[in-house]
């Protein structure tokens, strides 16, 4: 089953508060916990996440940009396995020390460019 809350309850968008409820409703009617319990869950998490204004615009706006938040989240955590044993791989170091010493380097320019800018337009 998709994740998207939306697709899910089969509601669309601009659905109401009581358009969503009543959606609800008719599907666990028809699929209850006790005969399709998975179905039931993704219904209830569903709902759960429609329920409130807020978490309707949360929705649309994971909806419409859940491929650049995916890449941004790949991009910047480390992956799950150094998650869970909260650890940096050697790899994640060396980026990070490469990075910043890149970072210094930038700097270090710069501010030399400055100087020589101010000691050149003294002469």
């Amino acid at each position: 089953m998709t994740t998207d809350p939306f697709t899910v309850l089969g509601a669309e968008e601009n659905a109401s508060d009581d358009d969503i409820k009543q959606r609800y409703l008719a599907l666990v009617r028809n699929f209850p916990p006790d005969r399709e319990p998975e179905r039931f869950q993704a219904y209830r998490a569903a709902f759960e996440a429609l329920s409130t204004e807020r978490g309707r615009l949360a929705a649309k706006l994971l909806r419409s940009h859940g491929a650049a938040l995916s890449r941004i989240e790949m991009a910047s955590l480390p992956p799950p396995e150094a998650r869970r044993n909260a650890r940096v791989t050697q790899a994640q170091l060396t980026t990070l020390l490469v990075e910043g010493v890149s970072r210094a380097l930038a700097r270090s320019q710069e501010a030399a460019r400055g100087d020589v800018s101010k000691t050149g337009g003294a002469a």
